[in-house]
């Protein structure tokens, strides 16, 4: 929902503060500034001071960076107070999939983090409905507000739900200290900064969409605010259907560099359609909704595969944080390059070819994952 909030409420904070197309881009990205830099480096804190404290602490960042970011309608503290949100987002996702696995049985592990997957088009598409009748009655900056309170809510039941239990499993764990042998053992595994670049290049291109789509909607086919932003979370909302359908297909055999492969096909060609002038304009929502539902199993093949390749348990957090660190870059980078690129063109629909630019890359990087995925399973 923190990164949600900012698309249908993009136009509202750039007419306010007098934003730059540029630099209202990065009120969407500046969200993954930390992750980018600190995504592997958080993941190595999670598995030393164990998953549930850091999500405790991810959670109290986002309750104060809402915060602020609702009290201040000043540009610069909200492109800070976003840094401190994307601090406690990144806390939290390379947490949660060690706690997510360890309720689990193991037979339905992969199963339970394609699920857990879903938080993203979920939240993001949740957010992206409301916000439009929201920002009528409590403007944008309500709209942090309201974000600020709810994960306050959600940080109580937290801790009423489950401290007692893991508080005490970190206690033990604490004790046995970190595995440092372990950690080293998967820096110098491939396979964790393959998906980490897989994850990049596609969180460049889908979070640089779905960022600006509602205003490409209102741009280009004079769409009104409130129906951009509710045809910008249907098109993210179908990103669900890829998070939970690569589960299916991983569960029948079918590999995760295959998957990522088809996510990259989808993306070059579906993306440089839609922002095409040659096509129908009619076409458009629908093609987006399908560029998000079948790149929706890049995802979860990433988040799967990271942790995979960790050498034991302890390492499963930090394996995260080479996948979420590649997510958080290609975040970042996306809506200020795409704003900057249409910027400059003056328009969208000649800047249709950069959509091919991220898949080619990514088709490459498959070849290399393909191996290393063979060798892990030649090794266990």
């Amino acid at each position: 929902m923190q990164v949600g909030k900012v698309p249908p409420t993009l136009p509202t904070i750039s007419n306010e503060l007098e934003l730059t197309r540029t630099m209202a881009g990065l009120v969407a990205s500046l969200f993954f500034l930390v992750g980018a830099l600190l995504g592997i480096a958080i993941g190595t804190l999670g598995d030393r001071l164990g998953e549930y404290k850091l999500l405790l602490m991810g959670l109290i960042l986002i309750i104060i960076g809402s915060l602020i970011g609702g009290l201040v309608p000043n540009g610069n503290v909200l492109l800070a107070t976003r840094i401190i949100e994307g601090l406690g987002f990144m806390a939290i996702v390379v947490s949660a999939p060690k706690i997510v696995l360890n309720a689990a049985h193991p037979r339905d592990q992969s199963l339970a983090i394609a699920i857990w997957t879903t938080f993203m088009p979920v939240g993001i598409a949740f957010i992206m409905v409301i916000s439009p009748f929201l920002i009528n009655a409590i403007g944008w900056q309500g709209i942090w507000l309201f974000n600020s309170a709810l994960t306050a809510l959600y940080f109580v039941i937290l801790i009423i739900c489950f401290a007692p239990k893991d508080c005490k499993q970190k206690n033990i764990a604490q004790q046995l200290g970190f595995d440092w042998a372990g950690a080293r053992i998967l820096i110098m595994r491939p396979g964790p900064w393959l998906f980490g670049a897989c994850f990049t290049l596609y969180s460049l291109q889908w979070f640089a969409v779905m960022a600006w789509l509602p205003t490409f909607l209102i741009e280009t086919q004079q769409k009104s605010l409130t129906s951009a932003a509710l045809f910008g979370s249907l098109v993210v909302i179908a990103n669900v259907i890829g998070n939970t359908g690569a589960a299916w297909l991983m569960h029948r055999g079918i590999p995760r560099w295959l998957l990522i492969g088809f996510a990259f096909c989808v993306m070059g060609v579906i993306g440089a359609l839609i922002f095409s002038g040659e096509t129908n304009s009619g076409l458009k929502i629908p093609l987006a909704i399908i560029f998000s539902a079948l790149s929706g199993v890049l995802p979860t093949a990433c988040l799967a595969g990271a942790p995979a390749h960790a050498p034991r348990p302890a390492q499963i957090a930090m394996a995260t944080g080479f996948a979420m660190q590649g997510a958080a870059l290609g975040s970042l980078l996306g809506p200020p390059l795409l704003g900057a690129i249409t910027g400059y063109f003056g328009n969208w629909e000649d800047c249709w070819w950069i959509m091919f630019v991220c898949p080619l890359i990514g088709l490459g990087l498959v070849v290399k994952l393909r191996i290393s995925e063979h060798r892990l399973i030649q090794t266990n």
